[in-house]
């Protein structure tokens, strides 16, 4: 019997930005273990750079390219913040232009000249290639057991800013953005689709995290995300 190839997964959170001194995104993907065991036994392989992404055009067309091409990854998982959502949401695909509308952390934008340049003849939205439908069902279990409130609110008792607790969900979502979200999850599905013929990438959008325990829930819901990432890439 032949073994199962070790699956790599390059997984980036973003650094602080505007207000956001800490950013949820690099704190799940920071916590997440080397290694996860997959439904079938084998040895998904995680890799986090180690230090989080800038919210910069310019960081970002310096750094993406060149992770990928280092490690070489079968799954490349990026994860920002998506501070006006309760929920975690599994972006479809990313657009090739807007970036130059939305000033970044360096108030720099990429201009239509650079996109022009950079991008060549590249189609005007790309989406992944990976079974997303799937990985978010497995994922969602994960997140259905997960309970956000404002405070200390535990058995359905309301918080003290009067806010009850509520079960958080995964979907499905095609609204990515045009500031530095987009921008990563596009020029990674290029350079991925350049170096394996595929676009295997997701980005995923989390809510505001406040706390540990919400964040290590956080971390249990991407590790199940990936996991039916690879279930669906053998």
């Amino acid at each position: 019997m032949s073994e199962t190839r070790t699956k790599k997964v390059l997984v980036t959170g973003f650094g602080g930005f505007l207000d956001i001194k800490t950013n949820p995104s690099w704190e799940i993907a920071r916590r997440l273990p080397s290694q996860l065991l997959g439904s079938d036994g084998s040895t998904i392989e995680l890799i986090v750079p180690e230090h989080p992404i800038a919210v910069s055009y310019h960081d970002i067309l310096a750094t993406a390219p060149k992770l990928i091409e280092q490690y070489s990854p079968d799954i490349v998982v990026h994860i920002g913040l998506k501070k006006e959502s309760g929920d975690f949401n599994v972006e479809l695909s990313a657009p090739r232009y807007g970036y130059q509308d939305v000033p970044d952390e360096k108030r720099k934008v990429f201009t239509r000249l650079e996109n022009r340049k950079r991008f060549g003849k590249a189609a005007d939205s790309l989406a992944s290639t990976l079974d997303l439908q799937s990985a978010v069902s497995s994922a969602a279990s994960a997140a259905a057991s997960r309970v956000r409130s404002s405070g200390s609110a535990q058995h359905g008792k309301r918080s003290a800013k009067g806010q009850a607790s509520k079960a958080v969900q995964v979907l499905v979502s095609d609204d990515v953005g045009t500031y530095v979200c987009g921008f990563v999850y596009y020029i990674s599905m290029l350079e991925m689709q350049k170096l394996k013929g595929r676009r295997d990438v997701v980005f995923l959008h989390v809510p505001q995290l406040e706390g540990n325990q919400e964040v290590v829930a956080g971390v249990r819901v991407v590790e199940e995300l990936i996991k039916g990432l690879v279930d669906g890439h053998r």
